[in-house]
């Protein structure tokens, strides 16, 4: 098993064992029922749902699998972020899904920190497992609520890629699917119109979508967030079965009889094909779709291969409506073809001013991603687990910054080793990517950082801010190249004066131009997400050539 995974394995248990009652009422409808009841139980078309102050009934709560069935680690943030207590499993046969569950969690992450939560208590759920899928629920309590934001992911190892529930539901039955929800809803006295809504918002934590999840008896279990469905968090229990994609009927399948989780699924089928032109909307392939002939029929079974191939006539994507047929993307967070996303990355800190930084990225409820250096941790440590707790994404960029293509292989061992040692120690997360120094590795480099797990990731833009240090040029450096480059990684350092103070107006300037600063794990989940050993420049969704970003 890679180094990657040395974090604290996950004792062999159901997967919500060690729970109080109350967290795993809350945790198997991944919605925050309080004490686990809810208020009446009503018959609709499709299902029945339930309310959150009715008798608690078992056809309400989400399966579990035996962890025993997944090879997993769990990552635990360091306990010395006061009032954070934060758990998520990874996944060493399906690094997508690790990939998947962590920009969850640090999307809740920043949505406490934003908010100027000060308890948070994320745990994650094995809800299904088999050869071709696995189901994880990631739930947030931010707050004094026990369990107020619902997540689901579901990883379909055929594609090695992970979806939003959306995914469950097949493109061409959303309609019927949507009418059986809000009929469930209306007979539910939940607000039917604001469930019309939130089904075609994006999943939580990043939008009111609903998790979704089955039962013992195979229905679906709907979660909504409080504030999605009414002012409480409620839950719909809904008969699916007529609706449910082919990867909804393994997910099915997987949830009511559990099987081992091998890594080898029972075929290989296409998720995405990088695009060697601009990408359009078009291509995503992730993209709504209501199912019609001119959508491809991979983009009607829950998330398929590249959705554009053989449709070339298809040129515009549909919008979803509330209570309409279009089924919303099956993306989680966001879709890099739909919307305009850059990362912005900062290299060597952290620095003197790196919290300054922090609050800015606060102020404009953005991310980025940190490659931070061994010697710099040391000296700001505490700076370094304040990044990881407001849900910022962490990277090794080595000890001491030297040119690793210029050293031993004893030397490069060290320099990424010790580094990602500190960063597990100080924060409890053990980094997934490395920026090598000066951008310079070879074969052997390549080898070790895959052999801790590590994507390699490079830039598109450099802003140059290293040399210039001025504020005004690595303003117009970071806009334009974000305008330039199709889903760009953005280089700047956060040990220079002038990029700390270049930030609140390249983040406004982005924000003006339609542009979403997101992590560099954000910009390639979609699209198959980051190998180990792989180098890139730039989102996946993106075709890279060349030994520095091939991909």
């Amino acid at each position: 098993m890679s180094s990657v995974f040395r974090t604290r394995p996950i004792r062999r248990r159901t997967a919500l064992a060690g729970l109080s009652a109350g967290a795993v009422a809350g945790l198997a409808a991944c919605s925050n029922s309080g004490d686990g009841k809810s208020d009446g139980k009503a018959s609709g078309k499709g299902g029945h749902a339930q309310s959150p102050s009715a008798p608690s009934e078992k056809s309400s709560e989400w399966t579990s699998a035996e962890a025993s069935l997944i090879d997993m680690t769990d990552a635990t943030l360091n306990p010395e972020a006061e009032g954070k207590t934060v758990t998520t499993p990874r996944f060493a046969k399906a690094r997508n899904l690790t990939q998947a569950t962590e920009v969850v969690r640090n999307r809740l992450l920043r949505e406490a920190h934003w908010d100027d939560t000060d308890k948070v208590d994320i745990k994650a759920s094995i809800l299904a497992a088999a050869q071709n899928v696995v189901g994880v629920a990631v739930l947030g309590s931010l707050g004094t609520s026990e369990a107020n934001v619902p997540c689901t992911i579901w990883y379909d190892a055929r594609k090695k890629q992970s979806f939003a529930p959306t995914a469950l539901i097949e493109a061409a039955k959303w309609g019927e699917f949507a009418k059986a929800v809000h009929d469930a809803a209306a007979e539910a006295k939940l607000d039917p119109s604001a469930v019309d809504h939130a089904l075609i918002e994006k999943s939580a934590p990043y939008g009111n979508g609903p998790a979704m999840a089955f039962n013992p008896d195979g229905e679906l279990v709907l979660a909504f967030r409080a504030g999605a469905a009414g002012s409480d968090p409620a839950r719909l229990v809904i008969d699916a079965e007529a609706f449910l994609s082919d990867l909804g009927k393994l997910a099915k399948d997987a949830s009511v009889t559990p099987a081992q989780f091998t890594g080898e699924p029972s075929e290989e089928l296409e998720h995405f094909t990088p695009k060697r032109h601009v990408a359009k909307p078009i291509d995503s392939p992730n993209r709504p779709s209501d199912g019609s002939e001119n959508q491809s029929s991979a983009a009607s079974d829950g998330g398929g291969a590249d959705a554009s191939q053989g449709q070339s006539d298809s040129t515009e994507v549909p919008e979803p409506t509330p209570g309409g047929a279009v089924r919303p993307s099956t993306a989680i967070g966001y879709d890099v073809f739909l919307e305009h996303c850059v990362a912005l990355t900062y290299d060597d800190g952290p620095g003197a001013r790196t919290p300054e930084l922090l609050d800015v990225y606060k102020k404009a409820k953005a991310a980025t991603t940190f490659f931070e250096m061994g010697n710099s941790i040391k000296e700001h440590r505490k700076t370094t687990l304040m990044v990881a707790a407001a849900g910022f994404e962490l990277g090794n960029h080595s000890v001491t910054h030297p040119d690793l293509k210029r050293k031993s292989r004893e030397r490069v061992e060290k320099e990424v080793n010790e580094n990602s040692d500190l960063l597990a120690e100080v924060t409890g997360f053990e980094p997934l990517l490395f920026r090598p120094p000066y951008g310079s590795h070879n074969e052997t480099v390549d080898e070790i950082v895959a052999s801790r797990g590590m994507a390699i990731v490079q830039w598109d833009v450099d802003t140059l801010d290293w040399k210039t240090k001025d504020t005004a040029k690595t303003i117009t450096a970071a806009v334009e190249g974000a305008e330039k480059y199709t889903e760009p990684i953005a280089l700047m350092h956060d040990i220079h004066d002038a990029t700390v103070d270049a930030a609140e107006q390249i983040l406004s300037q982005l924000n003006d131009a339609g542009y979403i600063p997101v992590t560099v794990s954000e910009l390639t989940l979609n699209t198959g997400g980051l190998e180990a050993g792989h180098a890139y420049c730039s989102g996946t969704g993106k075709k890279q050539n060349g030994f520095n970003c091939k991909g």
